[in-house]
């Protein structure tokens, strides 16, 4: 949205401390009765209550660039319009704001950049963004805490009340990108937000979480607009968006029969605050007055014209949106939460290729638990299959003593290639397989050094690319390379360009946790130990979570 200036010759709102607008008023009858006796007395005329004199008339003026959020800006232009028409009671400076349409990341990073040409005022749509660039060194002053809010919904037709965000994002979902959308934002801070209300472990939250991002991130067509999240939503998705956003679509006819509807955990709430980003007098006491007259009647009304609540978060008096029920409000997390959440949501979207290398020794056939190991790897794998979509790329090898011929301890039973269902179905084929495999020692370094080398080789620059290694021993090939000599290898090889990342999951308790963890190390990856082998799964969501 371009920025607007005053009208030529209209009067603006002038610019001073509330004391000193306190003091003017009570003084502006006096002066203005002795304007009058003066004007008489010289055969003058003053008009009083309507048409300026040259007395009341704008001497000068200060321009207040104003950055806000896309959906607030229109309701922020009629509100400075109306401080400006209003203001010619009182002397001093006036201002001329001059508001900006700027989603919040472009305005931190121009602020961030050139901080120079920063906006002097600047309503985000979260307050999260505030502490973010103070974080980044900024030094903004928060006028309001908030000049309006808006929470975060699930929409569709005839949409039903989902019991979790955890339920939401383990179904079709349609949102804008997390890292620049803060309503998806909060959808996703609220499905770990809300674990204290439902009981999810942190497990059954990565369990939703990575498929979720792995899902967006093989999208060929991702929305790019709300009204693009209609369409998905029109078409089966629940698509999630403010309820603000909600009531704007359905006046444009964009969301003909969507209802919203907020999950029985509660969600986040956007808070839309102000923030001076000029440490001048003059500007600050212009964003006291925007936000003053936001809180007041003409700015409730106006807020919820453009579909949003106010400051104190109260139910649409139109009933639109969520209607005039409660809502049960979760925390806002901190920065720094946001910041991690981002940072791992960025690199859970890149698309993965896996080379997956299981143990095949005679020890898999041991049991714990009540079942073989064999059967344990089996099962976690075909877990660890469904949380990647058909652009995840997935090899399988298997490994024990000579078990290519020879001196080659390793067998690549499914080449690595995109999880299209016959791809699919090829390794569920070869899962099915291992535990007629299991025979012989545990050739582990050879394997280990071959796998990374085959990796690398066929290096995706368009994923992570890594070797997830599942075993239950150590090392008990006695012509292969020692520990050390694999290690110092693979550290020779590294290719920065090429990074092969080792995932070493050691299953049983006779797993070999100190080489796991050197081979792991060498590559920058992470080794896990799980002594219950039913905890592979969730070692393997860890895992994915922490690349």
């Amino acid at each position: 949205m371009a920025g607007r200036h005053s009208a030529p010759g209209r009067d603006r709102a002038r610019v001073g401390s509330r004391a000193q607008r306190r003091t003017r008023s009570r003084a502006l009858p006096a002066l203005l009765a002795v304007a009058a006796a003066i004007a008489v007395a010289v055969g003058g005329f003053v008009a009083v209550g309507g048409v300026s004199t040259a007395e009341t008339a704008c001497e000068s003026s200060t321009k207040v660039r104003v950055a806000a959020a896309p959906e607030i800006a229109p309701v922020l232009e009629t509100a400075t319009a109306a401080l400006e028409k209003d203001g010619a009671d009182a002397g001093g400076p006036c201002v001329d704001y001059q508001v900006q349409a700027l989603a919040p990341e472009k305005a931190s990073e121009t602020l961030a950049a050139d901080p120079a040409n920063a906006p002097a005022l600047w309503v985000p749509d979260s307050s999260v963004w505030v502490t973010r660039v103070a974080q980044a060194g900024a030094t903004p002053a928060t006028l309001s805490q908030s000049l309006a809010k808006s929470p975060v919904v699930v929409v569709g037709p005839d949409v039903k009340t989902p019991a979790s965000w955890q339920e939401v994002g383990m179904n079709t979902v349609a949102y804008l990108d997390p890292l620049t959308s803060s309503a998806s934002t909060a959808a996703l801070l609220s499905a770990f937000g809300e674990m204290k209300v439902t009981g999810a472990s942190e497990v059954e939250m990565g369990s939703m979480m990575v498929p979720l991002a792995q899902r967006y991130g093989a999208q060929p067509n991702k929305p790019q607009t709300v009204e693009e999240v209609a369409q998905a939503a029109q078409q089966g998705a629940q698509g999630v968006m403010t309820e603000q956003q909600l009531v704007a679509l359905q006046k444009a006819g964009s969301a003909a029969g969507f209802t919203a509807a907020v999950p029985a955990s509660g969600t986040m709430v956007l808070d839309y605050p102000l923030a001076a980003l000029s440490p001048d007098e003059s500007v600050r006491d212009a964003g006291s007055r925007l936000g003053e007259y936001l809180a007041g009647p003409h700015g409730a009304a106006l807020l919820a014209e453009h579909g949003f609540r106010d400051a104190a978060n109260t139910p649409l008096a139109s009933g639109e949106g969520l209607g005039k029920g409660s809502l049960n409000v979760l925390p806002a997390p901190d920065a720094q939460a946001v910041t991690n959440a981002l940072r791992q949501w960025a690199v859970l979207t890149v698309p993965s290729r896996i080379l997956a290398v299981v143990d095949v020794s005679g020890s898999m056939d041991f049991t714990d638990g009540g079942q073989a190991r064999i059967a344990l790897a089996i099962e976690a794998a075909e877990g660890a299959l469904k949380l990647f979509p058909d652009n995840g790329q997935i090899g399988l090898w298997a490994f024990s003593v000579g078990l290519g011929g020879g001196n080659r301890d390793y067998k690549s039973l499914v080449p690595t290639r995109p999880l299209q269902p016959s791809q699919r179905g090829a390794i569920d084929k070869a899962l099915r397989k291992l535990p007629r495999m299991t025979n012989g020692g545990t050739g582990l370094y050879d394997t280990t050094l071959a796998a990374i080398r085959t990796a690398q080789d066929d290096y995706d620059a368009r994923s992570i690319n890594s070797v997830v290694l599942l075993t239950d021993g150590a090392n008990d090939d006695p012509g292969s390379l020692s520990l050390d000599e694999l290690v110092n290898t693979i550290q020779r090889e590294r290719d920065p360009a090429r990074p092969i990342q080792v995932i070493a999951i050691g299953m049983g308790p006779d797993a070999d946790e100190h080489a796991l963890k050197k081979i792991a190390g060498a590559t920058g990856g992470r080794s896990y130990v799980a002594r219950n082998p039913s905890d592979i799964s969730k070692v393997f969501i860890d895992a994915m979570l922490a690349r």
